[in-house]
């Protein structure tokens, strides 16, 4: 930003304001795109009695019968567990077998048919003291944990406003919150406008995380301005102390925004479900950079500006006060 980067925020505020009214419109028309929740993780359960779990070539049977029915029928198994099984009775344990990929109904009954009709035909695992039940599961990837998440998001969000307006003052205070909302809407509509699968249960979540993002990129910049305020040779005009900061500031926020997007990038690569969790949090990011280094100075050389000529009435007010009782 120049000196005259200033004048460059009606650009971002139309810019915000298309992305906005176009989310809102299209949250009011379409809604989300929440077929996210519909992912699942789908499971079969084979559970046998005590007689199976004393006898490991019965397992073995067991578990190549399910294998070869599943690769049968073109199923891949993403994950395999060998041990308690789900039901409420004592000593029966279970393979379980995990699909990340949806299992259709008709090929969940053909799968479940075949493996039993193969148990029963089999003189060993339908003798007299064997009993092998086999079900199907539906997980959802979503988790109570996302409640945790949003309150722990939002009281960050909370806590590091509150410690703008402490340590740098109510102004940029009053930008941070400023962004903070800004980037909560603005991805909010993104998400919207491109229809991103998302969890019904973490909007919230991702509007959090936008603004916690935003309240910390600007607190780099807060810092910047800070220092160079107080480092400077005399006053400094509202455009000079934020184009000043800005300079400063502009490489340290990229960075932390970048660093972001990375470690969510990684985290992304885990799994579907982590994925399709934390992709949407990097419009977050993107939200809370393009606030932080374009919206945001933009915005706070007015509100510096006007806070400075606050700031210097009433010192001129007191200065005459002080002036007016020596003379008297």
């Amino acid at each position: 930003m120049n000196k005259k980067g200033w004048k460059s925020l009606p650009i971002w505020l139309a810019v915000s304001a298309v992305v906005i009214l176009a989310g809102i419109i299209l949250m009011a028309l379409l809604g989300f795109e929440f077929s996210a929740d519909k992912a699942k993780n789908d499971k079969f359960e084979a559970e046998y009695n005590i007689t199976v779990i004393n006898d490991v070539a019965l397992q073995d049977k067991l578990d190549k019968i399910c294998t070869d029915a599943f690769t049968a029928n073109g199923l891949t198994v993403s994950g395999k567990q060998n041990g308690e099984g789900t039901g409420e009775g004592q000593d029966r344990n279970s393979f379980l077998y995990t699909f990340t990929s949806d299992v259709k109904d008709a090929t969940k009954a053909k799968v479940q048919r075949e493996i039993e009709e193969k148990i029963a035909a089999d003189a060993d695992l339908k003798g007299e003291y064997v009993d092998i039940y086999t079900v199907w599961h539906e997980e959802t990837l979503t988790s109570d944990a996302d409640l945790m998440w949003r309150g722990a998001v939002a009281v960050g969000a909370v806590v590091a406003l509150v410690y703008v307006a402490i340590r740098f003052g109510i102004g940029c205070a009053l930008t941070g919150l400023t962004l903070a909302v800004h980037d909560t809407i603005f991805t909010l509509s993104v998400i919207a406008i491109a229809r991103i699968p998302v969890y019904a249960s973490s909007l919230v979540l991702y509007g959090g995380i936008a603004a916690l993002f935003s309240v910390v990129l600007w607190l780099i910049f807060c810092m910047k301005l800070r220092s160079t305020v107080k480092n400077a040779e005399g006053e400094l005009s509202a455009e000079d102390a934020v184009t000043q900061a800005h300079e400063g500031a502009w490489k340290w926020i990229l960075i932390s925004g970048a660093v972001s997007a990375v470690v969510l990038g990684a985290l992304s690569i885990a799994s579907v479900g982590v994925m399709t969790l934390t992709l949407p949090m990097l419009i977050g990011v993107g939200a809370a950079l393009y606030s932080s280094l374009l919206l945001g100075p933009s915005l706070h050389i007015y509100v510096k500006r006007g806070l400075d000529k606050h700031s210097r009435k009433n010192k001129a007010k007191y200065v005459g006060k002080q002036k007016q009782a020596t003379e008297e």
